[in-house]
């Protein structure tokens, strides 16, 4: 197994487990504690997880972007649970607005077998899945971004949403706070969002449990912008948790 094949799947085990010793990756991995201490080296100058004696944890850091394939292999559960509860609000004939984010692409995948609707999105990984179906698929255009190369943003991006009226759009983001809002990382990208919130009939804020109670660096909306919000936990346990939600929990 190469190294950036070992740190993936460094990445996944630490995604369902919190803490790991260098000896259970060595043993989990068929390699050696040497090898894994310099993939650990890797991970750790790239932000992405903290070290202590003999382990390591994964990095929960609202301030920073991870690369895409780490954010898709992280908490793939509750992302697929969120995703078969948006496909559900999906019709034949609708124009969908999908983000950049990793929790989008899961619904993306709920989508392959659709061929009745149109989807725009400035998700490369998106543009890619969707290239195996039927579905008529929209590229934003612009630019890549610096530091989420995954995701167009810029003037080229904010064009076609501000021309295409979509009738729902999924979209992500770093945290939501105890008060009801909704934060990102990245300015360009909220940027880019809040041209597909103008521009969407209905909102849909796809947020597992584990940004519930955060914040990040800059606002993108209140829950009470939106239409539904979808986590992967039950509608009662959400309702305990906030003081103030959209009135549609899925």
């Amino acid at each position: 197994m190469y190294r950036n094949e070992r740190e993936h799947e460094i990445i996944k085990i630490l995604s369902t487990e919190k803490y790991v010793t260098v000896k259970q990756l060595s043993t989990l991995l068929y390699t050696s504690e040497s090898s894994i201490r310099r993939d650990l080296t890797s991970l750790e100058n790239q932000g992405m997880v903290a070290r202590s004696y003999g382990g390591v944890e994964l990095v929960k850091n609202t301030s920073q972007i991870l690369p895409f394939s780490t954010r898709a292999h992280h908490n793939i559960a509750a992302k697929k649970i969120m995703a078969k509860k948006a496909g559900s609000l999906i019709q034949d004939g609708n124009i969908v607005f999908l983000d950049q984010s990793s929790s989008a692409f899961f619904v993306a995948y709920e989508l392959l077998k659709k061929s009745q609707i149109t989807v725009v999105t400035n998700n490369i990984e998106i543009i890619a899945l969707l290239s195996q179906s039927d579905a008529e698929v929209i590229s934003s255009g612009g630019r890549l971004s610096r530091s989420n190369r995954n995701c167009l943003v810029g003037d080229d991006s904010h064009h076609i949403f501000s021309q295409i009226h979509a009738d729902i759009l999924f979209f992500s983001a770093k945290a939501l706070s105890h008060d009801g809002i909704v934060y990102d990382c990245a300015r360009e990208e909220v940027c880019v969002r809040n041209t597909m919130l103008a521009n969407a009939g209905k909102k849909v804020l796809l947020c597992d449990s584990e940004k519930f109670g955060r914040t990040s660096g800059y606002r993108q909306c209140s829950v009470r912008d939106i239409d539904y919000l979808i986590t992967e936990r039950e509608r009662q346990e959400v309702y305990t948790k906030f003081q103030e939600l959209p009135q549609m929990i899925l």
